[in-house]
């Protein structure tokens, strides 16, 4: 008997619990943590998803839980929980809410052995060695027995955090363009090593004789094209309708085009074209959070050239951010109880 399923990931932007002070003039105060909280609550029980990857989940120190446990007691119907025991420097991590039994978690974070063990910080810091958001996998059951690995991400962004000066600490205005240029490409390359982190891991789990399925969820930072969220996908699919020796191994971005046997007017799209965007960056529409799925929640090769397929919707829920457009200083978006990101969801019949 088929089982119905749905995932959500959403970038909550933000989401500290009252008290915490990102300046001495920005302070979060109970009122916004409650309006924003209520928000995320309408929200997600309008799409009632099974699983929900969060991103951002602030905290006050390395073991503070409590912005996922306040959401976890609005929600009421989650009784399991996951979160990332690697935050970054501002304490934000993801985390997972779930209606089913998390049978399994791993953290990780460590960039892999090799060419890419590290990349180049600015110059007076040393080599960065991993992920400055950690990934987090979970695994989890169906009622049909299948089971499915989740893997929630925040890579690094494209905002660029500049070296401080006694005016500006953090400082996110370049004092040139060289400096701007050097900043772009260092983010750049801490994507990639993140990018590649993640991938390298997928490999150690994603056998031949694994029968657990995969989906990696979350904010990539990057649009559907872009490189590093193309090296996530593994090897290269031109035709989704025919099996190969490769389909154990690769990803499929269901906020992107599938690919199908023709030219690209036959690929296969589940998201609108009115809802292709999950923020607005200086007045610019970017897709840059992703649900990823293995071939299995698919559907199978005779399925697939039927074009019936187990995902049933795919959406990003571009109402929420209602036309916001962000800028480069996070500081000044504190506060606000709608996050500037779209959530975004899949159905499946699995």
């Amino acid at each position: 008997m088929p089982t119905a399923f749905t995932v959500m990931t959403w970038n909550v932007e933000n989401l500290f619990p009252p008290g915490h002070a990102i300046s001495p003039s920005k302070v979060i105060s109970p009122a916004d943590y409650e309006s924003k909280l209520s928000y995320l609550k309408q929200r997600i029980l309008e799409v009632d998803p099974d699983i929900i990857a969060l991103q951002e989940i602030g905290s006050r120190s390395p073991d503070d839980t409590q912005s996922l446990d306040d959401l976890q007691a609005h929600l009421q119907n989650y009784p399991y929980k996951a979160l990332s025991s690697n935050p970054d420097r501002r304490l934000i991590r993801v985390g997972f809410l779930s209606k089913l039994d998390i049978l399994q978690t791993d953290d990780f974070a460590d960039f892999p052995a090799g060419e890419l063990s590290q990349v180049p910080d600015w110059s007076s810091k040393p080599p960065v060695t991993q992920m400055g958001r950690g990934g987090l996998r979970i695994e989890i059951e169906l009622s049909s027995g299948l089971r499915i690995r989740l893997i929630n991400l925040h890579l690094k962004s494209k905002l660029i955090t500049y070296l401080p000066t006694a005016r500006a600490n953090p400082r996110f205005q370049p004092r040139d363009e060289n400096e701007r240029s050097i900043g772009q490409g260092l983010a750049l390359l801490r994507r990639t090593a993140e990018a590649v982190t993640v991938r390298v891991y997928l490999n150690s789990l994603m056998q031949p004789d694994d029968t657990t399925e995969t989906i990696v969820l979350g904010d990539l930072n990057d649009e559907p094209r872009a490189a590093t969220t193309q090296l996530l996908l593994g090897p290269e699919d031109a035709d989704i309708t025919t099996d190969d020796k490769l389909d154990i191994v690769r990803l499929y971005n269901l906020v992107d085009s599938i690919p199908r046997r023709g030219d690209e007017s036959n690929d296969k799209r589940f998201l609108s074209s009115k809802e292709r965007f999950s923020r607005i960056y200086k007045g610019r529409y970017e897709l840059i959070d992703h649900i990823l799925v293995s071939k299995g929640l698919l559907g199978t090769e005779s399925s697939l050239r039927q074009d019936q397929w187990r995902v049933l919707e795919v959406r990003s829920l571009v109402d929420s951010i209602q036309q916001q457009s962000i800028g480069d200083n996070p500081v000044e978006r504190f506060g606000k109880n709608r996050p500037d990101h779209a959530p975004i969801y899949a159905r499946f019949t699995l």
